[in-house]
């Protein structure tokens, strides 16, 4: 089969889980002997196209008023018109039309849209390219793409997103298939309206591999005094992270050790160094899983919002590592409470704080590393992750238009 992979960004280093998810994904349909093109946005004018590992590499240069994906936030008049703009972008369609009709896929696999926005949908199903939807985020439903706002989750959506979702339930009719890469996000979606009579509908976990992410060959034990905590991720306000030192200060744990890796805009940055000068929290920058996992005992994941299925804990399994996670969004889909990690409710003040002194438990923190690699087994199988896609993808491409509505785990 020849896949059309539809995404915003290209550079999986610009990036964060849904690029590593896409890379990973195009690697193994390749490497299973099919034909990968990936179209994304890019703040270069025109369409120009490349090779990369072995998969054609199309950049298509951004019609709205910036690119998203430069470091320094716009100022809110900008972003109002770019949602404006994003909400269903003509100009940029020009641009998949050309792809199709230059490589005439099978079957398009769409990720995430901004840039492209959902007019993809529609402009797939007129040129007959049958469509698989893959759920990384709650673009099709809100603006900020995290269903967040103001410090809390969202229980709808908010005028803002209803009027620039405006188009997007009907649009959503158009793709053959929508996966989400949780249970909460494609349920989320399901309630409130969008991809209704979408004949495909699925759940299909993230996967990594192992060899490349270094969980098979890295030591599982850290070589250091006391307890070691580590955050790897994005520096965002709604991934905890400031909660998450507030708990670390209060918490009885004098030998412990804060370590936070990973990056963010310039100004969620600077508020947190600005936040502590406590000696035993340590901001690294972006670091590689390969060299973070090891050197910490366990891994905190404090997400406020309703996080999709932040890879970071299936990662810090698959290293052996347990997880002390929110109970949000798709974290609870990976941790068993008391099993392979903690749950913690945090919203519920001193929650996160207790979880993290009972981790100082070298009892309970030995039971918990016990089980935490064995569970990662269903998210490092990437024979069995790249197959349950390649079925999908051979079903859409094969089936007949169909009324009927499937819904499977």
């Amino acid at each position: 089969m020849k896949i059309l992979f539809l995404h915003s960004l290209a550079e999986p280093e610009l990036g964060g889980g849904a690029e590593q998810t896409l890379w990973t994904m195009m690697r193994g349909l390749r490497d299973a002997g099919h034909e990968c093109v990936l179209l994304a946005t890019s703040y270069t004018a025109g369409l120009s196209r490349t090779e990369q590992e072995g998969i054609t590499v199309w950049k298509a240069g951004i019609r709205n008023v910036y690119w998203p994906f430069h470091k320094k936030r716009p100022a809110a008049p900008w972003r109002l018109l770019w949602h404006a703009l994003d909400s269903y972008n003509p100009w940029m369609q020009g641009y998949l039309r050309e792809v199709v009709a230059r490589e005439q896929p099978d079957v398009a696999s769409v990720h995430n849209l901004p840039g492209w926005s959902a007019a993809s949908w529609k402009t797939l199903a007129q040129l007959g390219v049958p469509t698989v939807q893959v759920l990384h985020d709650y673009y099709p439903i809100c603006i900020k793409t995290s269903m967040y706002k103001k410090g809390r989750n969202c229980a709808g959506q908010c005028v803002g997103c209803w009027v620039f979702r405006l188009p997007h339930r009907a649009l959503s009719r158009h793709v053959k298939a929508v996966v989400g890469v949780s249970r909460f996000m494609l349920d989320r979606h399901r309630a409130l309206g969008y991809f209704e009579g979408v004949p495909i509908q699925r759940v299909i976990h993230n996967a990594r591999d192992a060899n490349a992410l270094g969980s098979e060959a890295a030591s599982v034990i850290a070589q250091h005094e006391g307890l070691r905590f580590g955050f790897i991720g994005r520096l965002d306000p709604a991934k905890g992270i400031e909660p998450l030192i507030d708990a670390f200060l209060a918490a009885d744990l004098p030998n412990a050790e804060l370590w936070i890796a990973g990056s963010g805009r310039q100004h969620d940055e600077e508020r947190l160094h600005s936040k502590t000068t406590d000696p035993r929290i340590r901001f690294l920058g972006r670091v590689a899983p390969r060299d973070f996992y090891p050197q910490v005992d366990a891994v905190v994941v404090p997400s406020f919002w309703n996080d999709n299925l932040p890879g970071v804990v299936f990662e810090a399994l698959a290293f052996g590592k347990p997880v002390i996670g929110s109970r949000r969004g798709g974290i609870p889909e990976m941790i068993r409470h008391e099993e392979n990690g903690l749950l913690f409710e945090p919203d519920a003040p001193g929650e996160l704080q207790a979880a993290l002194e009972a981790m100082a438990d070298d009892a309970l923190r030995a039971q918990l590393m016990a089980q935490a690699k064995p569970s990662s087994a269903p998210f490092v199988d990437m024979a069995g992750w790249v197959a349950q896609y390649e079925a999908l993808y051979r079903e859409v491409s094969n089936a007949a238009p169909t009324s009927s509505l499937q819904v499977g785990a």
